[in-house]
């Protein structure tokens, strides 16, 4: 569990997934900056939908679905960097981590400023490159670790992304999401 007290209905908010795609149970740290990351857990239960027909004698966490944990942790991570820096212009006030944000995240004009970005953000995973180094099975709980690498001209943001079981590293590698802002008006 996270030390912040933060809700999840925020955090849904603040994400464009809901079940059963949405791949992200918790999100466990997070730094704002050019040095930033994000920590998210993802936990494999052995009633996720996507288990019933992989290797249904022998369940594994598919690999696309890895992909997708990477993706999501990643559009967070701009998602609430976004947030940090329009609360900053707005209210003059620097948010640079999870706890700075804890003591906001239930203020009504913190939740506004959610669900204004959300409606003004269109991410999707474009594009991935990882290397799978071992498997995660039901009961397993990946933490995922998403750092910005850069960003270019065509709205495309790459980051570099870690998956572990424990101390056991699953997957790495690079993922690129998609990101624009729509047109107000």
């Amino acid at each position: 569990m996270s030390k912040y007290n933060i809700p999840p209905k925020v955090f849904l908010e603040m994400g464009a997934w809901r079940q059963p795609l949405m791949m992200v149970d918790r999100i466990e740290d997070y730094k704002y900056g050019d040095n930033g990351y994000i920590k998210v857990i993802k936990h494999v239960t052995f009633n996720d939908p996507y288990l019933t027909g992989h290797f249904p004698d022998n369940p594994i966490m598919p690999g696309v679905i890895v992909a997708e944990i990477f993706g999501q942790a990643s559009e967070y991570f701009s998602f609430i960097s976004d947030i940090c820096d329009v609360f900053a212009e707005r209210f003059g006030e620097s948010l640079t981590s999870l706890r700075n944000l804890s003591n906001f995240i239930h203020k009504p004009e913190f939740i506004d400023l959610v669900r204004e970005r959300r409606a003004q953000v269109h991410g999707v995973l474009a594009s991935q490159n990882l290397k799978f180094k071992d498997i995660a099975y039901p009961g397993d709980t990946i933490e995922v670790i998403s750092k910005p690498s850069f960003s270019d001209p065509a709205g495309f943001k790459h980051y570099n992304v870690t998956a572990n079981v424990g101390k056991k590293m699953i997957c790495h590698g690079t993922i690129i999401n998609f990101r624009e802002t729509k047109q107000q008006g």
